[in-house]
C-alpha cells in the first residue's frame, strides 16, 4: 500500500506540472496536455478514493477479527479477516446448513 500511496503523489505531481505546462502556452502540444492532465487527475482520484476505501477496510479488519475471535472461539487475524473475509462467511454458512440438514435428519429418524 505504500507503493500505492508513492504513485498517487508522484501522479498528482504529474498532473500539476502538465496543467502548469498547459497553461505556458497556447499550442497543440499545450492543449495536449491539458486533456492528459485532466485525464490523469481523474484517475488518481478515483485511485485516491480506492486507497482510502481500503485503507478503511483494513483498519476495521483488526475489530472484526476481535469480534469474530471473541464470539466463535476462534484465532483469526487481521490479514486473514481482510483477505478471506468471504471464505469464513462461506465456512460459517456451510456449517449452519451442515447443523440444519443433521438436525432435520434427527427429527425425521424421531418421527419415524
Amino acid at each position: 500500500m505504500i507503493i500505492l500511496a508513492v504513485g498517487l503523489v508522484v501522479a498528482a505531481a504529474c498532473v500539476w506540472a502538465l496543467f502548469m505546462f498547459s497553461e505556458s502556452g497556447y499550442g497543440p502540444i499545450h492543449g495536449f496536455a491539458f486533456f492528459a492532465a485532466a485525464l490523469l487527475g481523474v484517475a488518481t482520484g478515483l485511485t485516491g478514493v480506492a486507497y482510502v476505501w481500503q485503507g478503511w477496510n483494513w483498519i476495521a479488519a483488526e475489530q472484526k477479527a476481535n469480534i469474530i475471535n471473541r464470539e466463535y472461539g476462534a484465532n483469526y487475524t487481521r490479514e486473514e479477516v481482510y483477505f478471506a473475509s468471504d471464505v469464513i462467511d462461506t465456512v460459517r454458512q456451510l456449517d449452519r446448513k451442515r447443523i440444519e440438514v443433521n438436525g432435520d435428519l434427527m427429527r425425521a429418524e424421531k418421527d419415524k
